[in-house]
């Protein structure tokens, strides 16, 4: 009766053994292969919340400063007195839908137009004085367009507001300001929205760190303060350029990405990631290889117990046998000599054992290529998303630096901007090749080009910009020349490898071209458009700021003396 017990323990054993061998492996690889999955899910995650962050806060600064190009040139070109203003602000705020109200200020703070028009009887009391509002005292006091913070409108209507202002000057004094105002939610919902769509969090803080727009997953309202540094940025923090950190506990207690970006207008866009998405997809995933842990589990069990049956078979026989043997009775003769007849059942058995774990062996040896193909194949998902992750990453940095290029030329001439004109100042002082290059700069300035516009108006003041900028281009001698748009009607020319003599040639090519494209102007000298050029050189582009004041100087020169002309 002791035999069947060891044979049952021996079964059990042998069970146990499999499955430990079979299992662990597989457990431990599962392991690191989640967390592989999770390390380069969140790295992807935090480089997606720093881009997004860069190219929203960009977005926004487009969307603000296209506003404030229109206001600032109504403002510049206006000549009316400021009470007829209200049909100017009507047709403002239908060329840019996102404006909700329109003001002019005098140079006191009060209201004296407005669209839409506001309650009767409030315009002259001092309900309409706005003397206190950022958007009146800093573009009174600096002289320039400028973007507000945060408030709740009080003239006309109460909604949360950001307003663009520019101030109005007539023979350098400040006659009043034109102001604009935005609704918050007409920037800044869309995009909120869309990011709480991917997972994400978004506010927006003006100056002061105030919410100008917080998304429903933050504990935050309109003007409401916000004191938590992961949240803020210091004042003189790179422009559209996003800082990132994975930050353990978030507002709401779980781990995840904050990225902040400083926008042109000083607020502060920030976005919050949290990593929990990322938790619930190594959760499926887990439970997918657990599920499939199992099936392996239960192939090996019902393997297992097939090659002991057919084990226990094979023992049951030799025991037989050797029963058999043991009684005395006679036993199968199959084998020839010299195979002692007594030892032919053994023989006999031992060889049919073998030839059944050989089949066992088989068997378990399939098990384990197919758990290796397995293996394999899981290795392949992941190393595709891992391609998949670098490809969007790609795309992405090849968008940014289509959005930076679009950024740095004027729309209306083709010439470089002020933006891409600095950047290409920036390329040429850091290139060691250029150290010791001479290099001249041309100040350009139309001519009475005020006067050209308040005739012929703005569309032909643009079309003549457009000439003009194509006459300087002709002059020019190739890619080694950058022209830039820097002002309403003020370019700028940068020549390498130029000299005070070369430089003095081109201006003067570029003058007579553009008079030679006699373009009509009554109010210009003999009657066409001519351009007043200033021209300064240095032996190296260091100091690059020095070379482009004589240029300058040198222009304001050429003017007095009578325009139409070049000046060193």
């Amino acid at each position: 009766m002791a035999h069947p017990a060891r044979q049952w323990t021996l079964r059990r054993r042998f069970t146990r053994l499999l499955l430990f061998a079979a299992l662990i492996p597989a457990l431990l690889f599962s392991a690191v292969m989640l967390w592989q999955q999770y390390r380069a899910s969140r790295t992807s995650l935090g480089e997606r919340v720093g881009l997004s962050a860069s190219l929203t806060s960009t977005s926004i600064d487009d969307f603000m400063r296209s506003r404030l190009a229109g206001l600032t040139l109504l403002a510049s070109t206006r000549d009316a007195p400021l009470a007829e203003w209200a049909p100017d602000l009507d047709r403002l705020r239908e060329a840019y839908p996102g404006l909700t109200s329109a003001l002019v200020v005098d140079a006191t703070g009060h209201v004296v137009a407005a669209s839409p028009a506001p309650p009767p009887g409030i315009l002259g009391t001092p309900a309409s004085r706005v003397d206190d509002r950022d958007y009146f005292t800093v573009p009174a006091r600096t002289l320039k367009p400028h973007v507000s913070d945060a408030f709740r409108g009080r003239v006309v209507g109460t909604t949360p507001l950001v307003a663009i202002s520019a101030p109005i000057v007539r023979n350098d004094e400040l006659v009043g300001v034109l102001e604009a105002s935005i609704n918050v939610e007409s920037f800044a919902q869309q995009r909120g929205e869309a990011f709480r769509m991917n997972g994400y969090e978004m506010v927006l803080l003006d100056r002061g760190n105030h919410v100008i727009h917080a998304t429903d997953g933050l504990p935050y309202g309109f003007l409401d303060p916000v004191t938590d540094p992961r949240l803020t940025l210091e004042a003189d923090a790179p422009a559209n350029a996003a800082r990132t950190r994975f930050e353990h506990d978030m507002l709401d207690g779980s781990a995840g990405y904050v990225a902040r970006a400083r926008m042109s207008s000083g607020w502060t866009l920030v976005l919050v990631a949290p990593v929990r998405n990322l938790l619930l997809s190594v959760g499926r995933n887990t439970l997918v290889l657990l599920a499939l842990l199992v099936l392996v589990s239960l192939g090996v069990l019902a393997a297992t117990w097939l090659q002991l049956r057919d084990l226990a078979q094979g023992t049951g026989h030799l025991l037989d046998t050797l029963r058999k043997f043991a009684l005395g009775n006679p036993l199968d003769t199959g084998e020839e000599a010299p195979m002692p007849r007594e030892l032919q059942p053994v023989a006999s058995a031992i060889r049919d054992m073998s030839g059944r774990l050989n089949t066992a062996y088989g068997e378990l040896s399939n098990a384990l290529i197919t758990q290796r193909d397995l293996a394999a194949s899981l290795q392949r998902v992941v190393d595709d998303r891992d391609q998949e992750i670098a490809d969007r990453t790609a795309e992405l940095r090849n968008a940014v630096e289509e959005l930076e290029k679009l950024a740095s030329i004027d729309a209306l001439t083709g010439a470089l901007n002020v933006r891409g004109f600095r950047r290409d100042i920036g390329t040429l002082v850091e290139d060691p090749q250029c150290e010791d290059m001479p290099v001249g700069a041309l100040i350009i300035d139309i001519d009475h080009f005020k006067a050209y516009n308040d005739r012929y108006g703005h569309p032909a003041g643009d079309t003549a910009l457009r000439r003009v900028v194509g006459a300087m281009q002709s002059c020019m001698r190739g890619a080694a020349d950058t022209l830039a748009r820097v002002g309403g009607e003020e370019f700028a020319i940068l020549l390498r490898d130029a000299d005070i003599t070369l430089a003095s040639e081109v201006a003067q090519r570029i003058c007579d071209t553009v008079r030679d494209a006699r373009i009509p102007h009554a109010d210009g000298i003999d009657g066409v458009i001519t351009i007043s050029i200033g021209i300064a050189a240095q032996p190296s582009p260091q100091l690059m700021d020095h070379l482009l004041s004589q240029a300058d100087e040198a222009l304001y020169r050429a003017k007095r003396a009578g325009r139409g002309r070049i000046s060193r």
